[in-house]
Formats: structure tokens, C-alpha cells, sequence
């Protein structure tokens, strides 16, 4: 029985321990986890502003777009008229005033005609840059809008990431509460086999000591009168 109950407070004190392993492991694994969400969340919050400054650019550049829509607007651009067409209609009338003999209000009207269409060209010159602005600003619209989105992507994607590990952090978190119940329960066994053990050990000394003194006592009943008092004197 009582190398039974030795068996027993090992094994339990066995299986405490192998709970210790296991729980310092398992903290390992959460201490890993709570660095890796620190990083994705850092991540999170650089990759949200960076989102928020593309569109900031969006904002700025569609109130950008909208002055130069309303100039358009206010310039009449009729994007029917051709520039190369008005340029040579000019230049046809030139050539004809330098090279055709024409009566003097013939020659003023011509003139007259030729400085209006180019005050026509030069404001459909102006009217040019600024659809070829508004067509650039379009772009960098279409780039930051496209822009924003991919890091919206990330940030969504990245948050995922850290959602699963802090799922897997708080179900780590209960393993090692029910373990360390556990290890509790091994403990307390141990130790309840401990003092039992300690207990039938004492006992089984106590009954030695008894058997010794007994086999003493039988021993000394056996001797002679004389080896009797010969031993009681010498005590």
C-alpha cells in the first residue's frame, strides 16, 4: 500500500508539472499574439492615415475641379470650333490683304474680322489649358480615389488579422485559467498523497520501534537469573 500511494503522489506531482509546461507555454504563445496585434494595430493607424490624406486629396482637388468646371462655364467654350480652322481662315485673310488689291472698307472690314478671330483663338487658347487643367486634375482625382481605396482595403484586411488574433488571445486566455485549475487539483492531490505517505511512514516506524522494543523484551525473557542481574547491573 504504501508504494502505492508513492506511485500515486509522483504521478500527481508528474502531471502538475507536465500543467506547468503546458501553461508556460501556452503564455509564450499569448505574449507572441499580443505582439503581433501591437504591431498590426500600429499598422491599422498609420495605414488610416494615410487613407485619410488621399482623401483629403480627393476633397481638394474636386473643389479644385469645380472653379475650373465654372470657368469653363463662364468662357463659352463651344467645342465644336476648331483652332487650326480659325488659325487658317486668319491666315487666308492675311495673305489675301497682302496679296489682293481691295477697296479700302472691303480691307477694314477684313481686318476687323481677322482681329476678332484672333481674340477668338487666344481665349479658346486659355479655354485649351484650362480643360487640359481640369482633365490633370481629373487624373490625380482618379489616382488618390484609387489610392484610397487600395489602403481602405489594407486597413480592412489588417484589422481582420488582428480581430482572429485577439480571438485566438482570448481563447489561449482560457486555456491557461482551466489549466492552472487543473494544476491546482494536481497540486492539492499531491499534496494530500504527500501527507498520507508521510503519515503511513510514521505509523509503520511507530510499529518498528514497537517490534524492536517488543523482540528486546522477549529476548531479555529468555536469559538466566544471573545474566538478568549481571545486565541489570550494568545499566
Amino acid at each position: 500500500k504504501l508504494n502505492e500511494i508513492n506511485e500515486q503522489k509522483e504521478e500527481w506531482f508528474k502531471r502538475k508539472e507536465d500543467l506547468k509546461k503546458e501553461v508556460l507555454n501556452i503564455i509564450k504563445n499569448i505574449k507572441e499574439l499580443k505582439s503581433r496585434k501591437n504591431k498590426l494595430n500600429d499598422s491599422v493607424k498609420n495605414l488610416k492615415q494615410e487613407r485619410e490624406k488621399y482623401n483629403k486629396i480627393v476633397r481638394e482637388k474636386i473643389e479644385e475641379i469645380k472653379k475650373v468646371n465654372k470657368e469653363k462655364i463662364n468662357k463659352k467654350y463651344d467645342f465644336k470650333e476648331n483652332p487650326v480652322s480659325i488659325k487658317e481662315m486668319m491666315d487666308r485673310l492675311e495673305m489675301s490683304i497682302e496679296t489682293d488689291v481691295l477697296p479700302l472698307k472691303k480691307e477694314k472690314e477684313v481686318m476687323k474680322h481677322i482681329k476678332l478671330l484672333k481674340k477668338r483663338l487666344e481665349e479658346m487658347k486659355k479655354i485649351g489649358a484650362v480643360v487640359g487643367e481640369a482633365s490633370k486634375i481629373s487624373k490625380e482625382i482618379d489616382d488618390a480615389k484609387s489610392k484610397a481605396e487600395e489602403l481602405h482595403l489594407k486597413v480592412q484586411n489588417t484589422a481582420k488579422e488582428s480581430q482572429k488574433d485577439y480571438d485566438k488571445f482570448l481563447e489561449l486566455s482560457k486555456n491557461v485559467k482551466e489549466l492552472n485549475k487543473k494544476q491546482e487539483e494536481a497540486f492539492e492531490n499531491f499534496l494530500k498523497f504527500k501527507e498520507n505517505f508521510a503519515e503511513i511512514t510514521r505509523q509503520l516506524e511507530d510499529k518498528l520501534k514497537q517490534a524492536a522494543e517488543l523482540r528486546k523484551e522477549l529476548d531479555i525473557s529468555k536469559l538466566s537469573k544471573e545474566e538478568k542481574k549481571k545486565l541489570k547491573e550494568e545499566a
